[in-house]
């Protein structure tokens, strides 16, 4: 009898929260239908809102298209107005069609319907006027400005539309406001009456859950484990035994970066690296108090956090990352290497990820052993394989290479020559052409012209020395592909004060402080060299053109063997960096700085040419670093 109503009492229960649960779900559904409605109400209102401006930019542009024409006869001008021609009517429509539950604005659309049907039958028959040869009837008709009264007209219609919208829109925003919030007391209410009834089913599951996920993770461990082990007996060469290596690692012990380095005695020789830029085969010798140095003699785990880990002899991972663990690698108690381990989060190694770690390092110099012992019987087997034969035969083979390959640059280079030379000649005619024919017609009809034709004229200019300056880059950068590189010994502190030298001359009204490092040398081509450093000084000067006082700095580290250049200006989002060093991509407009989009790519194109790499960094509103390496 207890057993019956104990049970029940829990069927009741059961179909009380079920109740409970239908109920909420429906409250919900009702509050969400409420709040999409008047997020449809809104977004309606804005979309009449870019159809007044559709109809009004469209007419715009034939009013535009329309005197370029008349003025000047290029029917290229009359692209805009065949295009508003026959796209007004349909925006026309369509803005009848959204408006159909405002009569007041129905109304004013069949108004502006007539205003530009009248105008747009004005300045068709200017066209014809144009066409047939009447040039004082087009001059008449350019002269008086016809259209000023019936553009006014339409702009007043669409303003008092764009006003109504507006007026509405406020009203739908502040129902939709007040839906969301509705909404979300809703939401939150009923969420949490089925949370609180869910918990007790949700208390057993989670217990059950969560021992099973243990247990799937334990066997998951064993697994990545094993794979760690095999990857020696697939990859036969060290190279591609540490690439697989350290990629299987990050996986098994979900780092953020991990490097591996060879110990020589004092030093460490980076091998590889997974997650991290980092230079392969450098070499950097180590005091007794770094913690990398202790770790390989000690042959101990070391765990760093926080500024510990920034005091990392490698770049990439002192300032990328907060926690590392340094694990040696011993092969018959002798260390022969170290496994750094990273995570961006400070404290975010735990006891269980130190063992897991311990066990993958074992695993990696158990393959890295093995690697090794096939390596020299393949280098051995390869020596006593070689042949005057095959020597003879590889020589033919490669003189052959480097026939047809100096056939292909000698191909190469008469193509940019022809190339350089249709830039320098082909391409400036015509532009110096149309600057001289606007300058003309600036000097001889200037007083006849509208201010709006003065206007055209002055972008048409702009344009053309702005084409003008590309080609000189282009040039620039074609110039700097097909040069000799010759390399020389330079003091390159010298070399960019001459740079900052010319910049401050350029730049008269500015506040330009150089910070340039003295004593700085390469071995580089000191006129390719020197293009760069015009290239990259010369962009922190633009970018910092808003600041009262610009800060340059020129320094070389000689940890990272890095030159870099840093300012003060308005900097880059990280997220476009990889974008910097590509022709013609650019993150800033000409509004707000002017510029071709190639400088940086010469820039990346010289450091290539010796061997370098370069790289960007910044932050938006604090300046940018540009470091680069020559080889």
């Amino acid at each position: 009898m207890k057993a019956r109503s104990s049970q029940l009492i829990i069927s009741s229960l059961l179909f009380g929260a079920l109740l409970i649960v239908t109920l909420n779900a429906w409250v919900s559904y009702r509050a969400v239908a409420t709040l999409s409605e008047s997020q449809y109400w809104v977004a309606h209102t804005w979309q009449v809102m870019n159809a007044v401006e559709r109809v009004l930019g469209l007419l715009k542009d034939a009013e535009t298209g329309t005197r370029g024409y008349l003025l000047t006869g290029d029917d290229g001008y009359l692209a805009p107005f065949a295009l508003a021609k026959a796209n007004l009517p349909d925006e026309l429509d369509l803005l009848k069609r959204l408006t159909t539950d405002n009569p007041q604005q129905q109304q004013r659309i069949i108004e502006m319907r007539a205003v530009i049907d009248q105008r747009i039958g004005t300045l068709n028959e200017g066209v014809k006027e144009r066409e047939a040869g009447n040039t004082d009837s087009v001059r008449l008709f350019v002269l008086t400005g016809t259209g000023k009264a019936e553009m006014d007209h339409a702009r007043a219609l669409a303003a008092a539309m764009q006003d109504t919208e507006q007026q509405l829109l406020h009203e739908r925003t502040a129902a939709s406001t007040s839906a969301r919030q509705k909404a979300d007391t809703t939401l939150i209410g009923a969420s949490a009456l089925d949370i609180f009834l869910l918990i007790l089913l949700f208390l057993n599951l989670g217990r059950e859950r969560a021992l099973r996920q243990k247990a799937d993770e334990a066997a998951e461990q064993l697994q990545e484990l094993q794979s760690v082990s095999d990857v020696a007996l697939t990859r036969l060469t060290l190279t591609e035994l540490a690439d697989e290596l350290l990629d299987r690692v990050r996986t098994v012990t979900h780092a953020d970066g991990v490097v591996l380095c060879m110990w020589h005695d004092g030093e460490i020789e980076v091998s590889a690296a997974n997650g991290i830029a980092v230079n392969r085969g450098r070499r950097i010798k180590l005091s007794e108090s770094d913690p990398l140095y202790q770790a390989a003699v000690g042959n101990r785990v070391v765990t760093l956090t926080g500024t510990s880990a920034a005091h990392i002899p490698l770049e990439g991972l002192s300032r990328e990352m907060h926690a590392v663990l340094l694990l040696p690698l011993t092969i018959a108690d002798r260390v022969v290497g170290i496994l750094m381990a990273g995570r961006r989060a400070t404290n975010a190694f735990e006891d269980t990820d130190e063992q897991l770690l311990t066990v993958v390092a074992d695993r990696i110099a158990l393959s890295l052993d093995r690697v090794n012992a096939y390596e020299a019987e393949r280098n051995a087997r390869k020596l006593a394989e070689a042949s005057a034969t095959e020597v003879q035969a590889l020589n033919t083979e490669l003189e052959e290479r480097v026939r047809q390959r100096t056939a292909e640059l000698e191909a190469t280079n008469r193509e940019l020559e022809a190339f350089s030379y249709s830039v320098s000649h082909d391409l400036r005619a015509p532009l110096r052409s149309v600057d001289g024919i606007s300058v003309a017609l600036e000097e001889d009809y200037g007083e006849q012209l509208t201010p709006e034709a003065r206007d055209f004229l002055r972008r048409i200019r702009a344009g053309v020395q702005k084409m003008g300056q590309l080609i000189d880059a282009l040039l620039q950068l074609s110039r700097i592909t097909r040069a000799e590189l010759v390399r020389e010994d330079i003091n390159l502190t010298a070399l960019a004060e001459e740079v900052a030298s010319d910049l401050r001359q350029q730049n008269p009204g500015r506040n330009l402080i150089f910070r340039i490092q003295p004593g700085m040398s390469a071995n580089a081509d000191p006129r390719l060299l020197r293009v760069a450093l015009e290239n990259l000084l010369g962009n922190a000067v633009k970018f910092t053109e808003k600041r009262e006082e610009a800060v340059i700095e020129i320094q070389y580290d000689s940890t990272s063997n890095e030159f870099f250049v840093r300012d003060n200006g308005a900097g880059f989002d990280m997220r476009y960096a990889g974008k910097l060093f590509t022709a013609f991509q650019r993150l800033h407009g000409d509004r707000d700085f002017q510029g071709s989009g190639i400088g940086l790519a010469t820039v990346s194109r010289v450091i290539r040419r010796h061997g370098g790499q370069a790289q960007a960094e910044g932050i938006v509103g604090q300046g940018a670093t540009f470091r680069f390496t020559l080889g």
